[in-house]
This record gives C-alpha cells, structure tokens and sequence, in this order.
C-alpha cells in the first residue's frame, strides 16, 4: 500500500473467513478495520456441517438409514430449487423428518433464510433462534447432530462480524471469481518458472490485455 500511497488504517473493512489466523492478521495490521464474515462462507460452514451429519448418520444409521442416505449425498447439498425433476422425486421417498440428516439440511436451509433480513436487528434475533433450534434438534436427536452444533457455537461466537454483513455489506465474491480465473491459469500453464511470470500472466489474462506481438517476413 505505502507503494501506491496508502496506509493500512486507512482500511475501514475486510471480508474474510472466518479463520482465526486472518482475524489474527486483521487485528494485528489493519487496526481501523471492521471485520465482514462474508456470506458465501458462513453457508459453506454449515454446508459442511450437513455433509459431517451425513456421513456419520450413513456410517452409524440402521440398515434402513443407510439404504436412504446411499447415492443421495448430492441431494442434501443443493438447494431445493437447484435440483431436478429426478433428485425432487427421490427427495420425497425420503424420511426426512426421522433422518438426522434431512434435519440438519433444514438447518441450512433456515439459516440461508436468516440473509434475507432486511436489517442487522432483525438478522441478530434470526440468527439467535436459529442457533436455539439447532441445540434443542440435537437434544433430540444426539450426538449425531453435533456437527451442526459447532457451527450454531460459531455463529454465537462470531454474531458480530456475520452482522457487519448487513451493516457494512462487503463481500469476497469478486476475489472469490478472480482467485477461479488465477487458478485457471496455472493448472493451464502446469506451473511457472518464477513468480514474476505468473504474475505479468495474470494481468494479461485479468485485464484482458493484448499481447504485443511483431510481423515477420
């Protein structure tokens, strides 16, 4: 930044993950910023959460849990309007309500509804039902949910930065389609022989650059 005549307190924002390491690197070097959990990230937390109950219940389940959950794991990842006719169909032969997994789904499916609040007040007593929900599921269900408990913990422990969502409304989207684009680019190239390569590639390929080139007879 001191390159290009900026100052790291100049940065009022940033979006992350919730990795501890980054929030580490925040605190430490941007000391104004206020830290943004992008939302692509919390969902995918509690995506992976789904599939952590799903593989459990698949591998702890009775014979008749597991003949549900077998070929279905890609069903539970998508969103309902996202499937086909077919996975729609299969959905529906499913005992969700006694599925540990069909409740953790749902689990996902609430929070993704919790984004649609219009205001941080309103998203914050969203977020705190949801996680008051999911503990009392896993009352019920067990430690087979307990997957899902964590990331309720975690949403807990990081309500403020979920809510700067709403208040700051940074997002990692576009870096999250640029990082595609730079990964693109080195599988294609099977790697580069120095930094400095891969680098003037990448303005090429990001900016759209024309490459120069020389007329030969």
């Amino acid at each position: 930044m001191g390159k290009h005549n900026g100052h790291p307190k100049a940065i009022t924002q940033v979006a992350i993950d919730m990795g501890s390491a980054y929030q580490k690197g925040v605190r430490n070097n941007l000391g104004n910023a206020r830290i943004v959990f992008d939302k692509y990230h919390v969902v995918a937390l509690v995506n992976a959460a789904v599939d952590k109950v799903r593989r459990i219940e698949a591998r702890e389940g009775t014979p008749a849990v597991k003949e549900q959950l077998k070929g279905n794991h890609w069903i539970f990842r998508k969103n309902p309007e996202k499937l086909s006719d077919k996975e729609q169909a299969r959905l529906k032969d499913l005992d969700l309500k006694n599925l540990a997994t069909g409740v953790a789904c749902q689990t996902r499916l609430n929070l993704q509804q919790a984004y649609r609040c219009r205001t941080a007040e309103t998203a914050r007593k969203r977020l705190s039902d949801w996680s008051r929900w999911v503990k009392r599921k896993a009352e019920k269900l067990g430690a087979v949910l307990e997957p899902m408990v964590r990331v309720a913990k975690t949403v807990e422990n990081q309500i403020e930065g979920i809510l700067a969502h709403w208040k700051k409304g940074l997002t990692t989207a576009y870096l999250e389609g640029l990082n595609s684009v730079f990964s693109a680019v080195k599988r294609k190239a099977r790697g580069y022989r120095s930094t400095d390569n891969m680098i003037t590639m990448l303005y090429f390929v990001a900016d759209n650059l024309s490459i120069p080139y020389l007329y030969t007879r």
